[in-house]
C-alpha cells in the first residue's frame, strides 16, 4: 500500500481515537499538531511548539520544560499503543528522540519478532533440535539394495543354509578311530547304499552324529549377519545335511557353500535358471540368444584359484533364493563379501541388471593361502 496524505491522516486519527489516547487530550492535540506541521514543512523546535501549540510567550516564562515533558509523554503513549492496540498496524508513526517531526515507517513483523527474541534463549532449543535430527538419522533404516529387497523388505523368514559335509565314524587311514569324509557320500541314504555295495564295512563304519564345515561358513555368516543388521533384519542358520526340503520351501533361503557336497540347492538352481545346468563338477551354459555354449569343469588341483557361482532366482511359494557356490573357501567368502557391500551392489545393479530381477554370475577368484582374494567377474546372465 502506497502512503499518501489521506492514509497518513487515517493513521493519525486511528491513534487519537484509540483507548490509549482517549483520556489524554493534550497528547491527542499535540500529535495532530506535529503531524500537520511536519506535512507543511515547518521548522519544528521547542520554542515554536511552545508558542504555536501551547500559546505561551517564552519571554514571560523562561526554562519551561512543558514541551519536553509532553513530547516525552507522547512518545510513551505511541509505544504503548503499538504494543497493544496497534500491534497489527501495517504502518507505524514515529517521533524520533531529539526530534519533533513525525515520520511513518512500514512495519516488518518477522524482523520485529526476531528482534524481541534473545539468541541465548534460542540456543538450548537449537541444541535439542540438532540432537533430535542426529538421533533420527542414526536410527533411520537405510533403503535396502534392489537385489536384497525380497529378503529385507518382505515379511518372509530367511534361512541361511551353510554347506557342510557328511561324514562317518570308523577306522581312519592311520588305523585309529576317527571321522572320515567321502565326497561321494553326502547323506545317510548314500552311506547305507555304500554299505550295500561294500558289506565288509558293516560294523566298521557308522554315520557320524556331526558334520563339518570350512572356515568359509564362519566368514560368510559374519558378513551376512553384519549386512542384515544394517537393515534391522534377522535370519536363521542351518546346515545343508540337516535341512529338509519343506524347511527350504518355507521361506527365502541363502545358500553358502560348496557344490561338491551335491546339496539340494543345485536342483533348485537348475529348475530356475533357463540357460544353466549345474552339477557337482560342471557348469554348462547353453541355448542363450547371445552367449556361446560353454562348459566349465570344477574340482581342479589348485586351491588358490577357482570359479564361484552366484545366483538369485525365484523359488516355490513366492520366495527367493540367493546362492553362493564354489569348491573351496575363497570363492564363497569373496562373493559373499562382494554382494554385501553397498558400493559393489550399486555398481553391479546399475551395470548388469538393467531392470532384471534375477541373475546368475560367474566369478574367477584368486587368493594366496585362501585369503587376500582377487575377484574377476567373468559373466552375468540376467533373467
Amino acid at each position: 500500500m502506497q502512503l499518501n496524505e489521506r492514509i497518513e491522516q487515517e493513521i493519525v486519527s486511528k491513534i487519537k481515537d484509540s483507548d490509549t489516547f482517549k483520556n489524554a487530550p493534550t497528547s491527542r492535540g499535540l500529535l495532530q499538531y506535529l503531524y500537520e506541521a511536519t506535512k507543511n514543512g515547518a521548522h519544528l523546535k521547542e520554542t515554536v511548539i511552545e508558542l504555536e501549540f501551547f500559546k505561551n510567550n517564552l519571554s514571560e516564562e523562561k526554562n519551561n520544560p512543558r514541551v519536553r515533558v509532553n513530547i516525552y509523554n507522547l512518545r510513551k503513549k505511541l509505544t504503548a499503543y503499538y504494543e497493544t492496540e496497534g500491534d497489527t498496524d501495517g504502518w507505524q508513526l514515529k517521533i524520533d528522540k531529539g526530534q519533533y517531526k513525525v515520520r511513518f515507517v512500514k512495519k516488518r513483523a518477522p524482523v520485529g519478532r526476531l528482534n524481541k527474541i534473545s539468541w541465548s534463549q534460542l540456543f538450548p532449543y537449537g541444541l535439542l533440535l540438532v540432537a533430535l535430527v542426529a538421533l533420527l538419522l542414526t536410527n533411520m533404516t537405510p533403503k535396502s539394495p534392489l537385489l536384497w529387497q525380497s529378503f529385507l523388505d518382505s515379511g518372509k523368514s530367511t534361512n541361511l543354509i551353510l554347506g557342510d559335509h557328511f561324514g562317518a565314524i570308523g577306522e581312519t587311514i592311520t588305523g585309529e578311530k576317527g571321522w572320515s569324509r567321502d565326497f561321494e557320500i553326502n547323506s545317510v541314504d548314500e552311506f547305507y547304499d555304500l554299505l550295500e555295495r561294500k558289506p565288509e564295512l558293516k560294523g566298521v563304519l557308522h554315520p557320524s552324529k556331526y558334520s563339518y564345515t570350512t572356515r568359509m561358513a564362519a566368514m560368510a555368516t559374519q558378513q551376512l549377519q553384519q549386512f542384515f543388521q544394517e537393515y534391522d533384519k534377522e535370519f536363521s542358520i542351518r546346515f545343508s545335511t540337516q535341512t529338509t526340503l519343506p524347511e527350504i520351501k518355507g521361506g527365502n533361503a541363502i545358500y553358502a557353500g560348496p557344490v561338491k557336497n551335491e546339496n539340494q540347492f543345485i536342483r533348485f538352481f537348475n529348475d530356475a535358471n533357463p540357460h544353466f545346468n549345474l552339477t557337482a563338477r560342471t557348469l554348462e551354459l547353453s541355448n542363450h540368444p547371445t552367449l556361446k555354449d560353454t562348459l566349465l569343469t570344477f574340482g581342479g588341483s589348485l586351491v588358490d584359484q577357482e570359479y564361484a557361482i552366484v545366483s538369485k532366482y525365484p523359488s516355490i511359494g513366492n520366495s527367493d533364493h540367493f546362492v553362493f557356490f564354489s569348491q573351496h573357501d575363497i570363492g564363497v567368502s569373496a562373493t559373499v563379501e562382494y554382494f554385501t557391500n553397498n558400493d559393489s551392489l550399486q555398481k553391479f545393479e546399475k551395470k548388469y541388471l538393467k531392470g532384471k530381477k534375477y541373475f546368475t554370475a560367474l566369478f574367477k577368484v584368486k587368493g594366496q593361502h585362501r585369503v587376500n582374494t582377487d575377484l574377476h567377474l567373468e559373466m552375468v546372465v540376467g533373467f
